[in-house]
């Protein structure tokens, strides 16, 4: 039978309460205390980004707002730093909460709850932690500030010289939605030009993802250029990598020239492939990436005129339209293999856009319902 205990500093006993070393659990924890903490801890975050430092790096922000990344923070740190005292053989951070809310750069105050066990007993304290917030600027938003630290340009242009409003938006939502946070973070500006834009990066690996990437969805046509620049620290060669992104100022339902011959441009494969209807055979194929650069091209400056035609049926053997151009007057009945439609819904009722050409009709667009 264990021998009986009692506190020293309290009188109570082992019967009454758990020990941990010669102490009652209570007792023992305002004496010694779970685990030790720094008393101050400071932190330091871009006040452009939201980036925060930890030894002598940057990292992302775990959390949306200051206090959300401020508290996953100190977990991380306090736990780190924390170090148990002797009877207790496992300690942990429970929860952290500001008695003032963080807002800024400035000295706050957190109250920290610690758990703890010794054999199968558990306990609890609370400590305060103070915390000095200070505001930076990280590497990468000071090259931005600066225009500094870019090792490659991709020059964004168009086939026509001068990238048009409707690309450029294009083209910009493209880059927004489509390039991962990791991506983005390597672009230290954006300088415009009268022909259209330079994206300048810290990273010529990631230049050639995202001159790849526009290559792939708006059928560019690229051309590397690397060019000494100086040299570095260690004395090797300083080289600038810079991109030509040229890209084509057509977009689905255009009628352009390629090779002599008429064409209609209906969309960008998965694999950046032009697929074009051949508007003298009436023949849809999809080209190689490259084969519009190849083969050269241009929009038909002689127009090709876009109907507005309401569907009134279809049928195995034909399809009805009136023409919505002409008060819907003349009735238009087109055998059902001259019919091509290029559009996912294709339902009575509506007005489309049909460019017709050889007694052929290319349904490319959706209008609306008849009111």
């Amino acid at each position: 039978m264990a021998r009986e205990k009692v506190c020293p500093r309290c009188g109570r006993t082992s019967r009454e309460v758990p020990f941990i070393g010669n102490l009652c659990r209570d007792c023992y924890v305002e004496v010694y205390g779970i685990a030790s903490l720094p008393s101050r801890v400071e932190f330091v975050y871009c006040k452009y980004c939201g980036r925060y430092k930890y030894q002598g790096e940057w990292f992302e922000p775990s959390d949306p707002t200051l206090e959300g990344t401020l508290r996953d923070y100190l977990f991380m740190v306090l736990s780190r730093r924390m170090k148990k005292t002797e009877h207790i053989d496992e300690a942990w951070i429970e929860s952290i909460d500001f008695i003032n809310k963080p807002g800024g750069p400035g000295l706050y105050r957190a109250r920290v709850a610690i758990s703890g066990r010794s054999g199968d007993v558990t306990v609890g304290e609370e400590k305060i932690v103070e915390v000095q917030v200070n505001v930076g600027v990280c590497p990468l938003c000071t090259n931005k500030i600066t225009k500094r630290g870019y090792e490659a340009i991709v020059q964004v242009r168009s086939s026509s010289g001068r990238l048009g409003e409707d690309l450029r938006s294009r083209v910009d939502a493209f880059l927004a939605e489509e390039l991962s946070e990791q991506l983005k973070d390597t672009i230290i500006s954006v300088e415009e030009h009268r022909e259209g834009f330079d994206l300048l990066l810290s990273d010529p690996t990631a230049a050639k993802i995202i001159a790849s990437k526009l290559r792939s969805n708006f059928m560019a046509k690229t051309v590397e250029t690397y060019k000494l620049v100086g040299r570095k620290p260690d004395g090797s060669r300083k080289g600038r990598l810079t991109i030509s992104v040229r890209i084509p100022e057509i977009r689905p339902g255009d009628v352009i020239r390629v090779g002599g011959r008429l064409h209609l441009f209906l969309a960008t494969s998965r694999r950046g492939a032009p697929v074009l209807v051949d508007l003298q055979t009436g023949r849809e194929y999809t080209a190689r990436p490259d084969y519009l650069w190849r083969k050269g091209f241009e929009p038909y400056e002689g127009g090709m005129e876009t109907a507005r035609l309401l569907l009134l049926s279809v049928t195995p053997r034909s399809v009805l339209f009136s023409d919505a151009g002409k008060n819907y007057d003349e009735i238009i009945d087109f055998p059902r293999e001259k019919v091509k439609v290029y559009v996912e819904d294709f339902t009575p009722g509506k007005i489309y856009k049909a460019i017709i050409v050889g007694g052929r009709a290319y349904v490319i667009g959706v209008e609306k319902e008849r009111v």
